[in-house]
Protein backbone atom coordinates (compact mmCIF):
# COMPACT_ATOMS: atom_id res chain seq x y z
CA UNK A 1 0.00 0.00 0.00
CA UNK A 2 1.48 3.63 -1.12
CA UNK A 3 0.11 7.13 -0.65
CA UNK A 4 1.66 9.48 -3.09
CA UNK A 5 0.96 12.96 -1.76
CA UNK A 6 1.69 15.30 -4.74
CA UNK A 7 2.02 19.21 -4.42
CA UNK A 8 0.53 20.15 -7.46
CA UNK A 9 1.72 23.84 -7.00
CA UNK A 10 5.09 22.61 -7.39
CA UNK A 11 4.22 20.48 -9.98
CA UNK A 12 5.75 21.18 -12.95
CA UNK A 13 4.77 20.03 -16.22
CA UNK A 14 5.96 16.31 -16.09
CA UNK A 15 5.72 15.44 -12.52
CA UNK A 16 2.79 13.01 -13.32
CA UNK A 17 3.89 11.49 -16.70
CA UNK A 18 3.25 7.88 -17.02
CA UNK A 19 1.16 8.04 -13.98
CA UNK A 20 -0.85 4.60 -16.21
CA UNK A 21 1.89 2.60 -16.67
CA UNK A 22 3.30 2.65 -12.78
CA UNK A 23 0.70 -0.64 -12.13
CA UNK A 24 -0.67 1.06 -9.36
CA UNK A 25 -2.90 -0.85 -7.34
CA UNK A 26 -6.92 -0.61 -6.22
CA UNK A 27 -5.05 0.09 -2.25
CA UNK A 28 -2.86 2.76 -3.30
CA UNK A 29 -4.23 6.13 -3.21
CA UNK A 30 -3.10 9.84 -5.16
CA UNK A 31 -3.64 12.66 -2.96
CA UNK A 32 -3.58 15.92 -4.95
CA UNK A 33 -3.13 19.28 -3.14
CA UNK A 34 -3.32 22.23 -5.49
CA UNK A 35 -4.38 25.89 -5.27
CA UNK A 36 -6.56 28.46 -6.69
CA UNK A 37 -2.37 28.53 -8.44
CA UNK A 38 -2.56 25.54 -9.72
CA UNK A 39 -6.11 24.15 -10.37
CA UNK A 40 -6.05 22.65 -14.05
CA UNK A 41 -5.59 19.60 -15.50
CA UNK A 42 -4.64 19.15 -19.22
CA UNK A 43 -6.84 16.81 -20.61
CA UNK A 44 -4.03 14.02 -21.27
CA UNK A 45 -3.71 14.19 -17.75
CA UNK A 46 -7.40 14.50 -16.81
CA UNK A 47 -7.46 10.94 -19.35
CA UNK A 48 -4.47 9.42 -17.81
CA UNK A 49 -5.68 10.09 -14.25
CA UNK A 50 -9.45 8.60 -15.17
CA UNK A 51 -7.37 5.50 -16.39
CA UNK A 52 -5.90 4.46 -13.03
CA UNK A 53 -8.13 2.65 -10.70
CA UNK A 54 -7.12 3.85 -7.05
CA UNK A 55 -8.38 6.36 -5.05
CA UNK A 56 -7.70 9.80 -5.87
CA UNK A 57 -8.88 12.89 -3.49
CA UNK A 58 -8.04 16.29 -4.33
CA UNK A 59 -8.00 19.01 -1.52
CA UNK A 60 -7.88 22.61 -2.03
CA UNK A 61 -6.03 23.98 -0.04
CA UNK A 62 -6.30 27.50 1.82
CA UNK A 63 -3.90 30.02 0.77
CA UNK A 64 -2.51 33.93 1.76
CA UNK A 65 0.94 32.84 3.04
CA UNK A 66 3.97 31.69 1.53
CA UNK A 67 4.03 27.64 1.95
CA UNK A 68 0.68 27.33 2.82
CA UNK A 69 0.21 24.24 1.10
CA UNK A 70 3.38 22.54 1.85
CA UNK A 71 2.20 22.57 5.81
CA UNK A 72 -0.97 21.47 5.05
CA UNK A 73 -0.01 18.47 2.92
CA UNK A 74 2.51 17.51 5.98
CA UNK A 75 -0.23 17.90 8.57
CA UNK A 76 -2.43 15.93 6.34
CA UNK A 77 0.48 13.42 6.08
CA UNK A 78 0.10 13.25 9.92
CA UNK A 79 -3.08 12.12 10.12
CA UNK A 80 -2.42 9.39 7.67
CA UNK A 81 0.49 7.88 9.34
CA UNK A 82 -1.21 8.52 12.83
CA UNK A 83 -4.36 5.92 10.70
CA UNK A 84 -1.51 3.53 9.09
CA UNK A 85 2.02 3.56 10.09
CA UNK A 86 2.61 0.72 7.97
CA UNK A 87 1.43 2.28 4.79
CA UNK A 88 4.39 4.00 2.19
CA UNK A 89 4.16 7.36 1.65
CA UNK A 90 5.49 9.46 -1.49
CA UNK A 91 5.70 13.10 -1.20
CA UNK A 92 5.67 14.30 -5.05
CA UNK A 93 7.24 17.22 -5.05
CA UNK A 94 10.27 19.34 -6.31
CA UNK A 95 10.12 21.19 -2.85
CA UNK A 96 13.52 20.09 -1.36
CA UNK A 97 12.17 21.33 1.76
CA UNK A 98 10.19 17.99 2.24
CA UNK A 99 12.97 16.36 3.12
CA UNK A 100 13.36 17.62 6.47
CA UNK A 101 9.88 15.65 6.90
CA UNK A 102 11.29 12.86 5.42
CA UNK A 103 14.09 12.29 7.82
CA UNK A 104 11.56 13.46 11.19
CA UNK A 105 9.57 10.38 10.04
CA UNK A 106 12.54 8.37 9.12
CA UNK A 107 13.79 8.34 12.53
CA UNK A 108 10.65 7.10 13.87
CA UNK A 109 10.61 3.95 11.62
CA UNK A 110 8.26 5.51 9.47
CA UNK A 111 8.27 4.93 5.13
CA UNK A 112 8.34 8.48 4.37
CA UNK A 113 10.16 9.60 0.39
CA UNK A 114 10.17 13.12 -1.40
CA UNK A 115 10.29 12.10 -4.95
CA UNK A 116 10.31 14.10 -8.25
CA UNK A 117 8.15 12.56 -10.47
CA UNK A 118 6.15 9.78 -10.02
CA UNK A 119 7.98 7.44 -12.39
CA UNK A 120 10.64 7.70 -10.00
CA UNK A 121 8.33 5.31 -7.38
CA UNK A 122 9.97 2.07 -9.05
CA UNK A 123 13.48 2.95 -8.68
Amino acid sequence: MACFLIDYENESGGMLDGISLLGLKRNDEIVFFYSENASHLTMELHQELESVSVKKIYIKAETGKKNALDFQLVSYLGACIKENPKKKYYIVSKDGGFDCVCKFWAKRKIDVKRIDKLCYYFN
